[in-house]
């Protein structure tokens, strides 16, 4: 993504603000695991890689499918990832985030 400045460009790519997203998904514990396409993600220094991201307009679209650990209401979980991946996201690029995704792909029980 292009953004045009004063003093010419800035150029951020799609897995940049995905790694910016899922620093925000990594900071909530009830998240498991990410899941992309049949590939389920548990090392969270990679949840970045399951983090869809489009743009359109300047406007990010954040699409995120998780596995949540059930403790938590899913709605009270879904909300705190939007907020914070939104926040995060607009706080490190100064971009606008349209909309936060989120797909519960599966749950764990506590053990």
């Amino acid at each position: 993504m292009a953004i045009h400045v004063e003093n010419g460009s800035v150029n951020i790519s799609n897995q940049v603000i995905a790694k910016i997203a899922s620093t925000a998904i990594q900071d909530n514990h009830e998240v498991t695991a990410l899941v992309e396409g049949r590939t389920k993600r548990t090392d969270r220094n990679k949840f970045y890689k399951a983090v869809g991201i489009s743009i359109n307009e300047m406007k990010i679209k954040i699409d995120i499918h998780p596995v949540v650990r059930l403790g938590k209401p899913l709605h009270q979980i879904s909300r705190a990832l939007q907020l914070a991946v939104k926040q995060v996201v607009e706080n490190m690029t100064g971009l606008i985030v349209s909309a936060v995704n989120i797909n519960i792909i599966g749950v764990q029980f506590n053990e």
